[in-house]
């Protein structure tokens, strides 16, 4: 196992190449313990809890699993096209620690997202093999009728797809107001879903993926790691 040293453990947390790391340290922008490092060579015993970069106080866990708010206006992409990306809300070095979204949620639409590091989660999740649960409460634009309800809950046939799609779940909370739970996580699924039974979605939030519901302490645009519980609930 190679050794761990300062320049090492600066490139695994997403600060860089090895040079840029050693140019952090050099520069006097890397403490440990309140110790200004001065060699991105030192050896390091065991890994630090934390690391202080450029003033900013920095966990030293390499294995992310986070739950995101997602706000309105905001995209699933390290390249956004036309707004801010998602990426934008959580620590720059993350990307560098090749960070993912963990499905995705459209720029109209709000609610729980998941980002990990870690490829094997993340294909859990997403894998349609799996079934994991994603619920929504979707706004429409007209009254839902027991016929839309039925057609939902039989199968629909949607454009481009190879066999109907199901409401795992449905719940209605208001006249035009639906909760609803799908298994696949395919392409729009939600909005088209909807459409294909003759109503349109005005406004989309995610709210659970799984048993990982999303936290009501959370504003748009917060985070916090998933806890351990929540991480094996999707395992």
């Amino acid at each position: 196992m190679p050794v761990l040293t300062v320049e090492r453990l600066l490139s695994q947390l997403g600060f860089g190449s090895r040079k840029e790391s050693r140019g952090l340290v050099r520069m006097g922008l890397v403490e440990i313990a309140g110790v200004v490092l001065e060699d991105p060579f030192q050896e390091l015993p065991v890994t630090p809890e934390t690391i202080r970069v450029n003033g900013e106080d920095i966990t030293t866990q390499m294995k992310l699993y986070v739950m995101l708010h997602k706000p309105l206006g905001i995209e699933c992409s390290h390249n956004p096209q036309h707004h801010d990306s998602v990426f934008s809300l959580v620590p720059a070095h993350w990307q560098g620690m090749e960070i993912r979204s963990v499905g995705r949620l459209d720029v109209d639409s709000s609610g729980l997202l998941l980002l990990s590091n870690q490829g094997d989660f993340i294909h859990r999740v997403e894998s349609p093999k799996k079934g994991t649960l994603k619920r929504y409460v979707a706004t429409l634009a007209r009254p839902f009728e027991k016929e839309q309800k039925a057609e939902l809950t039989s199968g629909v046939m949607l454009k481009n797809e190879k066999r109907p799609v199901i409401a795992r779940e449905l719940k209605v909370l208001g006249e035009r107001q639906v909760e609803i739970a799908i298994g696949e996580g395919l392409y729009h699924q939600v909005r088209r879903m909807f459409a294909a039974v003759g109503n349109h979605v005005e406004t989309l939030h995610r709210i659970s993926i799984g048993e990982v519901l999303l936290d009501p302490k959370l504003a748009p645009g917060e985070w916090r790691p998933l806890t351990e519980a929540e991480i094996a609930s999707l395992s």
